[in-house]
């Protein structure tokens, strides 16, 4: 269990006792939901919002992984060799296990116990469907937020569960279905992950609600793109999985069209050293002041944004894009028309062709007073919907906690 996180009360005098919170509620995420780091930062900023309004937020990790659990099969010993901590394709922990129905049986009772020395009636709210929070807590309530389903992830191969045998997937579908059918509400990121709960899991419609997120870059500088060099952004850990190959083929050909193109590569470094009109930044630490203004300039001064990922359930960094005033260059691919409207707020390629990506980029980089008409759309459309505010309103409702934050 780890603190829990609730308003500062800074505004009552000193040595005055802090103001009784309006609300109460569980965080629960595979780890530390209170981590910047979980689930690439959004865990945190939500719960993060909910104390700000007024919830008191006590935090638990859901990955309970004992050390006997080594001996039933957990920990993969060959992915031990070689493996990287942010290796997509070697996991640590045995998909075979830990998608397993017995895996989430244990999870369930290891978690029954750590809620019942919590308060009864407190709701839980997970990030994820590791869990099914309501085995043996009658009477406490329980949602699930999540950016997309394992139906999904299978359809598209991705994550640990892609990786499990056969049997364990259809364990881990029917898992997911029983904790969807538990639940009190089941919250979504976007309509696309909505859509498969309601057809692929039978549940019904009007207990699933899409929510959004709220973009995660901070405060953007405001744009002044460099119209002799325009410039597109690709920022993203891992080249290869959000489309870093396909980007650089179809900038090389826009290149050849607006010979003045730049490509600026931030977050991963792949090797594109005396690449024409390449720049590769590298990761960035958002933590470090001097970083992050980095970032932020970058965003500031690019032309559009771009990644062409292979699959992204819910890709906040377009939001982020759009945060900062830029148009984003895309496909239409999963959740992405719904955080880019084509011709609106950037440009989505109908296909994952180098040719039809080349003849968006080029669209906005050859034409800067397009590219800033689409980027200021985009930044309106963030402000009116992915905001934590605005997200943390519609949580809020959903759950039917009481807050205290400022509709403006």
């Amino acid at each position: 269990m780890t603190a829990a996180a609730s308003p500062t009360g800074a505004d009552a005098p000193a040595g005055a006792p802090a103001p009784a919170p309006r609300a109460r509620l569980i965080a629960l995420a595979t780890v530390d939901p209170l981590a910047p780091g979980t689930f690439s930062g959004l865990s945190a900023r939500m719960f993060g919002s909910l104390a700000d309004a007024g919830v008191e937020v006590t935090a638990l990790a859901t990955r309970d992984v004992r050390w006997h659990d080594v001996f039933r099969g957990a920990v993969r010993p060959r992915a031990l060799l070689g493996r990287t901590a942010a290796d997509r394709r070697n996991p640590l922990v045995n998909p075979n296990w830990a998608c397993s129905r017995r895996a989430f049986d244990d999870r369930n009772r290891r978690l029954a116990r750590r809620l019942a020395e919590l308060p009864p009636g407190v709701p839980t709210l997970q990030v994820g469907t590791e869990v099914d929070a309501t085995v043996g807590q009658p009477g406490r309530p329980a949602y699930v937020i999540t950016d997309c389903t394992t139906v999904q992830a299978l359809a598209a191969g991705e994550f640990s569960v892609s990786q499990a045998s056969p049997r364990v997937q259809a364990e881990a579908v029917e898992f997911q279905r029983q904790v969807f059918r538990h639940c009190a509400r089941v919250l979504t990121l976007s309509d696309w992950a909505r859509r498969s709960v309601v057809d692929d899991y039978g549940i019904d419609p009007g207990k699933v609600l899409a929510v959004g997120a709220g973009a995660n870059l901070g405060d953007p500088l405001p744009p002044r793109p460099d119209r002799d060099h325009p410039t597109v952004l690709f920022v993203g850990r891992d080249w290869e999985q959000k489309g870093g190959p396909l980007l650089l083929d179809a900038f090389r050909r826009a290149r050849a069209r607006v010979p003045s193109a730049r490509l600026v590569v931030v977050g991963c470094a792949p090797p594109l050293a005396g690449e024409p009109g390449v720049e590769v930044v590298g990761p960035l630490d958002r933590s470090d002041p001097a970083e992050d203004r980095r970032l932020r300039e970058l965003y500031a001064t690019a032309t559009c944004f771009s990644i062409l990922s292979t699959f992204d359930a819910f890709p906040n960094v377009l939001l982020e894009a759009g945060a900062a005033g830029l148009p984003v260059v895309s496909t239409a691919e999963g959740s992405r028309p719904e955080a880019v409207v084509d011709g609106v707020t950037g440009l989505l390629a109908g296909a994952r062709h180098p040719d039809l990506v080349a003849d968006a980029l080029v669209a906005v980089l050859g034409d800067p007073d397009r590219a800033a008409a689409l980027g200021a759309a985009a930044a309106r459309r963030v402000a009116d919907r992915y905001t934590w505010p605005v997200v943390t309103r519609a949580i809020a409702g959903a759950l039917d906690l009481d807050i205290d934050l400022d509709p403006a």
